[in-house]
């Protein structure tokens, strides 16, 4: 059975009297551990479409289904509650602007997600995490004296600690320069090897889908 089948998807915003349609019948297939690449202008609707796979947003019609660790479910059909709780345990997720909390170290933002899960010895799992993105001297650092590129291995290290079936990135190199990006997002693809988690990348960036498996254009979007 296949990780994710999204059958049908619909997904319209309100535009003055009417409603305008980001997606309409949209279908995907994602076998376990492939690598689904999101391409496409601003406006596109590449961030919906993330937000829709992972439960963080509604569908109008059409239904996205997850099958992990022999388990199936339609997220349209869970209740708030198990969908944050679907989240937490199967999916891992690295955004833009890092996230992080900044009041606490690499390792303690690391660790959180560990608790958040109720994982054994969480500040292991981070410092093991960290210790392979190459972080192990910047354990106890606080994310305002990190770089950029330092704040977004953190992210990756918080996003893998529970061991997600998938991983959801958000232009994760998009607020990092052409050179550090590249490799932030080599240590990235790396690690989410490693892990034998899938991958489902959103980026502007074309020339990303050299990694997919699975490359989906969602057109011009809005100029």
């Amino acid at each position: 059975m296949a990780l994710l089948k999204v059958s049908g998807l619909t997904r319209r915003f309100a535009q003055g009297d009417g409603a305008v349609a980001v997606f309409e019948d949209f279908d995907l297939i994602l076998e376990s551990g492939q690598r689904l690449v999101l391409t496409g202008r601003s406006g596109s609707g590449k961030s919906t479409l993330l937000n829709l796979l992972a439960g963080l947003d509604r569908a109008d019609a059409g239904t996205v289904c997850w099958s992990i660790n022999g388990e199936s479910c339609v997220l349209g059909a869970l209740k708030e509650r198990d969908r944050t709780a679907f989240r937490r345990r199967h999916l891992g997720f690295v955004f833009q602007f890092f996230n992080l909390v900044p009041t606490l170290t690499a390792q303690e933002n690391v660790a959180l997600m560990a608790e958040m899960n109720a994982l054994d010895a969480p500040l292991d799992r981070a410092r093991d995490g960290l210790l392979a993105l190459g972080l192990g001297h910047r354990l106890h650092a606080l994310p305002e004296t990190l770089s950029g590129g330092e704040q977004q291995r953190v992210a990756i290290a918080r996003a893998l600690v529970h061991t997600p079936a998938v991983v959801l990135a958000d232009e994760p190199t998009g607020n990092l320069d052409r050179a550090t990006g590249d490799a932030v997002f080599a240590a990235m693809t790396e690690a989410i090897g490693a892990s034998g988690a899938a991958l489902i990348l959103v980026t502007h960036d074309p020339e990303l889908t050299r990694i997919a498996d699975v490359h989906v254009d969602l057109g011009q979007g809005s100029p």
